[in-house]
């Protein structure tokens, strides 16, 4: 899987938000874990202040992907940057609502 990830990913640069959007397509797992911290890692480098994610099209989503988003976060959060889920399909929202950390990825986040 991690060998395919990058052709599931979209970052597009908003300069005038200092945003970056990510946009993840597919099945994310525990094998696309490194590409996927990279990417995110460097999406929120390249941002100003933080990073949109869409994953409505994210088909299948594990705690080890979570797990990546949280390490990402917590680094935003030392950059003084955020991490934000724009919209996420079912097997996000099912994972998020179970370990109840999407109040952790919404935009009124502080800390």
């Amino acid at each position: 899987m991690a060998a395919s990830l990058p052709y599931l990913l979209t970052v597009n640069n908003h300069p005038r938000s200092g945003r970056t959007v990510v946009v993840l397509r597919g099945a994310i797992d525990h094998d696309s874990e490194d590409v996927l911290r990279r990417s995110l890692v460097g999406a929120l480098n390249s941002s100003v202040h933080g990073i949109d994610l869409d994953l409505k099209e994210v088909s299948f989503w594990d705690c080890a992907s979570l797990n990546v988003l949280l390490a990402v976060r917590r680094l935003a959060l030392q950059k003084g940057k955020s991490v934000t889920i724009r919209a996420a399909g079912p097997a996000v929202e099912r994972v998020l609502e179970l370990t109840d950390t999407l109040p952790l990825f919404t935009a009124r986040t502080k800390h």
